[in-house]
């Protein structure tokens, strides 16, 4: 995704362990229509105009069919944020900024994606980020400066993990967004049951 303001490049974060789904690959669940969440994840973000996205996973293996590169953490065991520096790092000077999903969302979709990607480029905030209701960030659904990587570095090393508080500290500003579903992500097996009950196939 590339206008006046720089190019954005994407990347979803494959790097849990999925301890509540049994250790399963939460990404590669069926979305009810032949694809895996993830493949619907990067097929959402070409509609959205990206035209460089990368999986953030430390097992390249389960993921060779996917179009598109396999990055691991640089340090393993990090957590999301892990996963985040790995990303930041991989862009380096090349993007403005980094778009980020997790890869267990199977309802969100290319609009929701360029409205964070709009918030990021007609802001001044270095961080944006997903807000339902009131108050819930979603952390994970962001549009990052490559320039974060600083502090982010600066925060892992110290053994700080939050993603969250990060973001707050840096001044994120929240995009709200009135429906929920979109951001509904899948930590169980009674989790995607009900998406399923509910929708009957990802979005």
């Amino acid at each position: 995704m590339t206008d006046r303001h720089g190019k954005l490049g994407a990347a979803v974060l494959a790097g849990g362990k999925a301890s509540r789904y049994a250790g399963a690959d939460k990404a590669a669940l069926d979305c009810g229509d032949g694809r895996s969440i993830v493949r619907r994840l990067l097929d959402e973000l070409a509609l959205a105009g990206f035209e460089e996205a990368v999986l953030c996973a430390n097992d390249p293996g389960r993921y060779a069919s996917l179009p598109v590169p396999v990055i691991g953490d640089l340090r393993p065991g990090a957590g999301p944020l892990g996963g985040i520096e790995a990303a930041l790092a991989h862009y380096g000077g090349r993007t403005e900024g980094v778009a980020l999903l997790p890869c267990d969302l199977p309802g969100i979709s290319a609009r929701e994606i360029r409205v964070l990607a709009e918030a990021f480029r007609a802001g001044g905030a270095r961080v944006v980020v997903a807000q339902t209701g009131d108050s819930f960030w979603h952390p994970l659904c962001a549009v990052v400066h490559n320039d974060v990587l600083v502090e982010l570095t600066a925060a892992l090393d110290a053994g700080r993990r939050g993603v969250g508080r990060l973001w707050r500290s840096l001044g994120a500003a929240a995009v709200r967004f009135e429906d929920e579903e979109p951001f509904f992500n899948v930590n169980t097996p009674e989790d995607m049951a009900g998406w399923r009950e509910r929708h009957g196939r990802c979005r």
